[in-house]
């Protein structure tokens, strides 16, 4: 462990791209991020030691509080503490990640934006602490949800192939905003600062743009992904309702457009559609652009249109884009067709598409997983399967995350079939607090052995750590055996062929 290094004259505080707080009776710490939500469970006095920084103090002042609290503590434990923290969350971060620079500011100056805390919220009673860390079912499952999946409609301006939202969901039966405007203050008041308002375009209903504002309103960090054209008098509302501001003041609101071809007739039949919609996007991209907003460039990559990575990037570059990212096609539930897999003889057009992006537009952000092809599950062996069973990151949903559907179902998992028995609670009727601690929401991430009978989970010595304290992945077990209730395909015990997923 490399100890951070802070002279005693200087002012330290915990970064603003991080959210450090109290769950119940332990404190964590986590980044503002919506895609890699890694959250750090701190000891008490990790978390009290946090605490006491705050920006305007010498760290020289900081450090003699702390030892007059604890006499026994060594010298110098107080960094020692605090380097401890840096260390952890260094580890779980890439080199370009929230947190890649560690955990605390340290400055020669008061830091006079640090986040302030009160340090008595963070006086943990030890056999408290201890029994929730030690709980299956309570280690890693939160008291309330960080993270908001905000789902205001199913609808969208085109028909992707790709798509996995439930269409099912008419206009008639969506929550009124009045409706959404109370859950998202219920959400703020729990502590919730990320949504994301996918699996439909918010922007196909008429207040979409209200909806949007309404989590501006409530400093919720949020990813605005659309397909939809929007003149800049519409891009103007979100900007003045403080789209732009930072939260924390230091994490922006990013702005995805999604764009799958470059190629008009390509498009036309991955988005299903039958007008072109490239001078949609093009207008679309410029009104953020007016404002300032550099929207990332999204494609999925099907089948379809493996040959149009280069082209989507030549076409956008001139025009100001600098970051692209593309995907690849992954099985959906609703609709899907084997012809939209990205195959082995694709990922050698792909890794030239790439190759020769990064060689002619070095100053680009390029996030892509498709140049190297994934290795089958049935291929894998027994040890490579351990492996990445022992490593996976486990199941959000309901352990830290819950979604909201358009007609207040709540659901755990955005690709998963939007219905019955899958839905964990009706936020029509229900309080997000009802809906998270609620019998239905808790049986279904707490299932019993005997509901896995004939399976390997049944008798398996570690099905309470693997089911209860971790979460494994149901929505694979579904699509590949039409049961949550058995083992998935990746599960090192499991010796049965899964279905492709991606």
């Amino acid at each position: 462990m490399t100890k951070l290094p802070i002279r005693p004259d200087q002012f330290v505080a915990v970064r603003r791209d991080f959210v450090f707080t109290q769950d119940g009776n332990r404190p964590i710490l986590y980044p503002l991020d919506y895609i890699n939500t890694h959250i750090h469970f701190l000891t008490p006095i990790q978390g009290f030691a946090l605490s006491l920084l705050d920006g305007a103090s010498r760290f020289s002042e900081i450090d003699l509080f702390f030892r007059q609290l604890f006499p026994e503590a060594a010298t110098g434990s107080l960094v020692e503490t605090l380097s401890g923290v840096d260390a952890l969350v260094r580890a779980s971060v890439s080199a370009t990640g929230i947190g890649a620079h560690g955990i605390v500011e340290i400055a020669d100056n008061p830091i006079t934006e640090a986040l302030r805390f009160d340090p008595r919220c963070f006086v943990i009673d030890q056999q408290a602490y201890s029994r929730v860390m030690q709980g299956v079912k309570t280690r890693f499952r939160l008291e309330a949800p960080i993270n908001l999946y905000t789902v205001f409609t199913h609808r969208c301006q085109t028909d992707c192939l790709y798509c996995y939202a439930d269409r099912r969901v008419k206009a008639g039966k969506e929550m009124r905003l009045e409706r959404w405007r109370e859950l998202i203050e219920e959400a703020a008041s729990m502590g919730v600062r990320m949504c994301s308002p996918d699996n439909g375009d918010t922007f196909v209903r008429q207040d979409g743009i209200d909806f949007l504002n309404l989590l501006v309103e409530h400093e919720m960090l949020f990813l605005l992904s659309t397909k939809a054209f929007l003149d800049r008098d519409a891009v103007a509302r979100l900007v003045d309702a403080g789209f732009k501001e930072k939260i924390n003041g230091v994490v922006e609101r990013p702005v995805q457009l999604s764009f799958d071809a470059a190629d008009d007739h390509i498009n036309m039949r991955v988005l299903n559609v039958r007008k072109p919609r490239t001078q949609l996007a093009t207008m679309t991209f410029e009104s953020f652009m007016n404002f300032g907003i550099q929207p990332i460039i999204k494609a999925v990559i099907t089948g379809l249109n493996v040959d149009q990575p280069k082209k989507i990037v030549e076409f956008f570059y001139p025009r100001g884009a600098r970051t692209f990212s593309f995907v690849r096609y992954s099985r959906s539930f609703h609709r899907h067709s084997d012809d939209l897999f990205v195959t082995g003889a694709h990922h050698a057009t792909l890794a030239r598409e790439f190759e020769a992006i990064r060689a002619k537009y070095p100053d680009i952000a390029l996030n892509e997983n498709l140049s190297i092809a994934p290795t089958p599950a049935g291929e894998l062996t027994s040890e490579r399967k351990l492996q990445i069973w022992s490593q996976r990151i486990g199941c959000g949903g309901g352990w830290h995350a819950l979604g909201v559907g358009p007609d207040g179902g709540a659901f755990l998992c955005e690709q998963m079939a939007y219905e019955e028995p899958f839905l964990v609670g009706d936020a029509r009727h229900q309080s997000l607090r009802e809906i998270w601690t609620g019998s239905r929401l808790l049986n279904f991430i707490h299932p019993s052995r005997e509901r896995f009978a004939g399976s390997s989970c049944e008798a398996c010595s570690s099905f309470e750590s693997c089911v209860w304290e971790k979460g494994r992945c149901y929505r694979d077990a579904y699509f590949s055996y039409g049961s949550v209730h058995t083992t998935p395909p990746l599960c090192p015990f499991n010796d049965k062929p899964g279905v492709r997923l991606s």
